[in-house]
């Protein structure tokens, strides 16, 4: 019988553990980033809306209220795309983060890490066993 499996067996539940507490803390850090840009565009809809209430008291004609609300949905759709390249910046930093923790704990387990994740890789359907 094997006894090594069973000599090693704490060694591999505190190398799970370790791995489960580093994927925790990156899935953490994303989902905290990502709900800060979630509120952050909230806080900018509530904004314009509040500013385009005010602005109807405001205006004393037609064509004045018609430019400042493309003067205000100009500045909403910077702040927009402002907060999506931020988002889309988030995003690459996490597949980053989650490649090195994939390959760290493969290396861990002793599998070898010749391989890069990339999207196109992962669009790709896996095959059929025959």
């Amino acid at each position: 019988m094997d006894y090594k499996f069973f000599e090693n067996w704490q060694d591999y539940g505190k190398n799970a553990m370790a791995a489960a507490k580093e994927l925790e803390t990156i899935n953490t850090e994303l989902l905290q980033q990502l709900t800060n840009k979630q509120l952050e565009l909230t806080n900018t809809a509530i904004e314009a809306g509040t500013r385009y209430w005010q602005t109807l008291g405001d205006v004393k004609a037609y064509p004045e209220l018609l430019s400042e609300n493309t003067r205000m949905a100009a500045e909403f759709n910077e702040k927009l795309m402002e907060t999506t390249r931020e988002t889309a910046d988030i995003l690459a930093q996490s597949r980053e983060s989650y490649q090195s923790w994939l390959e760290n704990n493969l290396q861990r387990a002793g599998v070898p890490t010749t391989f890069t994740l990339t999207p196109e890789a992962a669009k790709k359907p896996a095959r059929k066993a025959a």
